[in-house]
């Protein structure tokens, strides 16, 4: 069994559908929700321990493989989307939780990816907590500018950089270089979604080379480029 269901893109957000298959070990730099579409889900955390349930909020940086081979529905939400807040708020502090019932309620099934993202964020619209302006100000000065140096983005939101990456890890969950490599995967599975070869779509987003993509992938999805492709199409 291959992962040769559907992957979507949405504004600050990614989801698949389908059956899972084989995944190492890997850590998003995004908030996941991952539920089974029709049972339980089972992963397997860094400590080799297995856990199962109906679904579960993945922090970002949490180490896991998804074990089931049942069809399942996942969710990345990226770190600084007011969603991601949201759904963060409604879990204690364990990197892999349980997710409450009344949010999987809220997901049929049967439903399109987008649907799942419409009824969360009519659901949960809004957090307490927001991300620091200034750390907003600076994502959306990298997103537009990927290539921008860390240190030019601290000083356009007048913060020194070790500020800055402080001031972003503690309200991310991950280091802004991490961040930074998220978006590149990000534009390279579009450039695939589109159509575009392997090495292509690594070029495009950012990396030096396929080789280089297929490892970060790897260590982010745990999947390879050619894997994830079968999702993708």
């Amino acid at each position: 069994m291959s992962w040769d269901g559907g992957f979507v893109f949405g504004e600050a957000w990614a989801a698949y559908r389908g059956p899972a298959a084989d995944n190492a070990i890997h850590a998003h730099a995004a908030l996941q929700l991952v539920f089974g579409l029709d049972g339980d889900v089972r992963l397997l955390t860094e400590t080799g321990g297995e856990v199962r349930g109906r679904g579960f909020l993945i922090r970002p940086a949490a180490p896991h493989a998804i074990v089931s081979r049942s069809p399942v529905g996942a969710i990345y939400v990226e770190v600084q989307a007011p969603l991601a807040f949201s759904l963060i708020d409604l879990v204690g502090e364990e990197a892999i939780e349980l997710a409450p019932a009344p949010l999987l309620d809220l997901l049929d099934p049967d439903a399109a990816p987008e649907t799942w993202l419409d009824d969360l964020q009519r659901a949960y619209p809004r957090s307490a907590r927001a991300l620091d302006p200034r750390i907003r100000d600076v994502l959306d000065l990298l997103a537009g500018e990927p290539h921008l140096p860390i240190a030019e983005a601290a000083r356009a939101a007048a913060l020194s950089e070790s500020r800055l990456r402080e001031l972003a890890r503690g309200q991310l969950g991950v280091p802004l270089s991490t961040w930074l490599v998220w978006r590149k995967l990000e534009r390279a599975a579009r450039e695939m979604a589109a159509g575009a070869g392997l090495a292509d779509a690594a070029i495009a987003g950012g990396f030096a080379d396929q080789a280089h993509c297929a490892r970060t992938m790897r260590r982010m999805f745990g999947l390879t480029p050619g894997m994830a492709r079968a999702a993708l199409k």
